[in-house]
């Protein structure tokens, strides 16, 4: 199939198109992609974020009168599709992406990327929501979108403040990065110092972890994103799994924690087997 033109994804509303250039942020705030003026909308009220080839998500952030999708109100990322409808604040947007993008074209796609891949030292951040089955179940939909949104809103406003990245909303969690030449060991520290003053709040419980190392990255300018690849990714998802499993709010990795060495107060935890991994991995915690 031929690539998909420029206007491959847009926002729809009364016969007008907002053509969606990589991720777009909705609200009433002036710094928004999309401006709406509107009682009902939020300073910052959403997110859709551009995430993998050409795939869309809406992200509510904790907005006072909710975002809803076909009728529904979102309390997690979810994808959207060609045609799906999205209310803010009053006004409908009907998101549209008519031509889908195949399987073989994202191999395509993903095959040019690795070719024009550049390993790059970068720190990454995973942070999870604790125990997010069991809060789905206890809390009812308006309060849990409240509460997820503005966790999510909160991570972004440190994570952006401190001069990183998120690359992808997961269903109760965050992919963060920073390249090693846009910050400091220092800056990070901060970073960490902030999202533990966010763990200190009462709801929601979250977890976090930060690794050091040579990220594969790759991008499609033209879908305005960039792909994180490689080793190093898988090794952050497992180093949160680990946190999970070990009860811990915030670990770093042996190498993130060298690269803080008296930045940040930590001790060491142990070495454990981290799986697809040949070694074992020095586990600190904060």
């Amino acid at each position: 199939m031929n690539p998909p033109e420029e206007e491959g994804a847009w926002l729809e509303t009364n016969g007008n198109r907002h053509i969606l250039h990589g991720t777009c942020s909705v609200g009433r705030g002036a710094a928004n992609t999309l401006v709406l003026d509107l009682p009902r909308v939020s300073r910052i009220h959403a997110l859709i974020q551009l995430q993998n080839i050409g795939e869309f998500w809406l992200v509510d952030l904790g907005s006072s009168n909710g975002t809803f999708l076909n009728k529904r109100r979102v309390h997690q990322p979810v994808r959207l599709h060609d045609q799906d409808k999205i209310l803010i604040g009053g006004k409908q947007f009907i998101f549209r992406e008519p031509e889908e993008i195949s399987p073989e074209y994202q191999t395509t796609i993903a095959d040019r990327t690795i070719q024009e891949i550049e390993k790059v030292p970068c720190w990454l951040l995973v942070a999870d929501i604790v125990d997010f089955t069991a809060l789905i179940r206890s809390l009812v939909s308006e309060r849990l979108a409240a509460l997820v949104g503005g966790w999510f809103a909160t991570c972004r406003k440190v994570i952006e403040e401190h001069d990183g990245t998120i690359n992808k909303y997961l269903g109760d969690g965050i992919l963060a990065y920073w390249h090693e030449s846009d910050t400091t060991p220092e800056g990070i520290a901060a970073t960490i110092d902030a999202l533990k003053k966010a763990q200190a709040l009462e709801e929601p419980r979250f977890r976090f972890i930060f690794h050091f190392g040579p990220v594969a990255i790759g991008g499609v300018a033209s879908l305005g994103e960039e792909s994180l690849m490689g080793m190093e990714v898988n090794f952050a998802f497992r180093l949160e799994k680990l946190a999970a499993a070990l009860g811990e709010a915030c670990g770093l990795s042996d190498a993130a924690s060298s690269k803080l060495e008296g930045l940040v107060p930590s001790r060491r935890l142990g070495d454990f087997e981290m799986k697809g991994f040949v070694r074992k991995r020095t586990f600190f915690v904060v």
